[in-house]
């Protein structure tokens, strides 16, 4: 299949969401002008959209995360702030550091190496975890530090894990001072772009194609996640020009995923209180799909894979992809799977500047989007039928 070459380019919504804009945390500024965008570029393909706002319990930092090496050594260690995480005395945390665990930020997927700074009496002031990944990221406390055990957590990197536990297996102790601060802002409000393409016979039946456009706090979000909302809005584009779907196509923007899918969570259980989710009979979730050696696709049920299988099998042009089905809490389309809808995500993969100030437009690669949006718009169309 040709790729439909219309109005939409890939500097017309990669580059203004990550440049123009900018960084767009749940809840700022940036995130609303972002909707605004979004909600435009539908309306101009024809959708009928309508814009719908949530409000929500975020966290704003008021000190930046640090990590001064003291003994055996002395040296800034690179730190990434913990979203909801509990704020250091100022000046800051001293103590000796004590591999305590691992931390389950996200069970078989987010699995972090985790060490206390100890005072003298051995009583834990703060945390140390350190992204199993690699660098030093900003992240989010999952559950914990909303709910209870609001300590101050700062995020490290790989190789200070490993110089931790250097040192303490040669019998060196490790001493750090460690200063994080923030404060949890109540009534954030984020919104959930929606943009329908109405069924001519089933208009009850709906494929929700998905996307976040909010990023992380100081990143620009270029391919986490404005490439996502790009391939979503290429396929919207495609599907609007041709022949009307049997079945409704709901294209949703989604805000506030950073911040523990909120926009999504708000999106399925307002329409679970309605009694209309039954009508969501497909998910096509796009995250991060703009750079990876391939296309690491999360699917279930295994009839949905083999519809997805054969998609792939009939592209000429195809992206190479790694299919998955251990559906994780990490992305939008895990409220409806947890209601047992069949879900799809579409993740490009390897990224190393995943939740970094360097996920920027200039690491895109336009050909990963076009390749991807190609696949999906394949899938929704035998989903939505003609």
């Amino acid at each position: 299949m040709e790729f439909y070459k219309g109005y939409l380019t890939m500097e017309d919504i990669t580059r203004h969401l990550s440049q123009t804009i900018g960084p767009r945390p749940a809840g700022s500024e940036n995130e609303h002008r972002a909707s605004q965008y979004i909600a435009q570029t539908m309306t101009s393909l024809g959708l009928a959209v309508e814009t719908r706002p949530f409000y929500f319990m975020g966290w704003e930092p008021t000190r930046p995360a640090t990590v001064q090496l003291l003994a055996p050594e002395s040296r800034e260690v690179p730190a990434g702030s913990f979203l909801f995480s509990g704020s250091a005395p100022e000046g800051g945390i001293e103590g000796r550091v004590a591999h305590v665990g691992t931390m389950y930020l996200c069970r078989d997927f987010f699995e972090w190496p985790k060490y206390a700074v100890k005072d003298a009496d051995g009583s834990d002031l703060g945390y140390l975890v350190a992204n199993a990944g690699g660098p030093a990221i900003t992240f989010v406390l999952y559950e914990l530090g909303r709910f209870f055990g609001r300590m101050p957590y700062v995020v490290v990197d790989l190789p200070t894990h490993e110089y931790f536990q250097k040192q303490i297996a040669a019998g060196r102790e490790v001493r750090v001072q460690m200063d994080t601060a923030g404060i949890v802002k109540d009534n954030l409000l984020s919104h959930n772009v929606l943009g329908v393409l109405p069924g001519s016979c089933l208009p009850n039946e709906e494929i929700v194609v998905c996307a976040h456009y909010d990023s992380t706090l100081t990143s620009p979000g270029a391919c986490d996640n404005a490439s996502g909302v790009d391939a979503m809005l290429r396929i919207a584009e495609t599907l609007a020009q041709g022949p009307k779907p049997a079945k409704t196509i709901r294209f949703i923007a989604f805000g506030a995923e950073e911040y523990l899918m909120f926009g999504s969570k708000f999106h399925v259980a307002t329409l679970k209180e309605k009694g209309t989710l039954d009508r969501v009979k497909n998910v096509v979730n796009l995250d991060m799909v703009g750079f990876g050696d391939h296309l690491a696709v999360t699917v279930t049920p295994e009839s949905y894979k083999r519809r997805l299988q054969s998609v792939f099998a009939g592209l000429t042009d195809a992206v190479r992809v790694e299919y998955n089905s251990a559906v994780l809490p990490v992305s939008d389309h895990f409220p409806f799977y947890e209601e047992g809808i069949p879900v799809a995500m579409f993740l490009g993969w390897p990224y190393d500047d995943y939740h970094q100030a360097t996920d920027s437009y200039d690491k895109i690669d336009p050909e990963m989007i076009n390749r991807t949006a190609e696949a999906a718009i394949e899938v929704v169309q035998q989903l939505a039928g003609r």
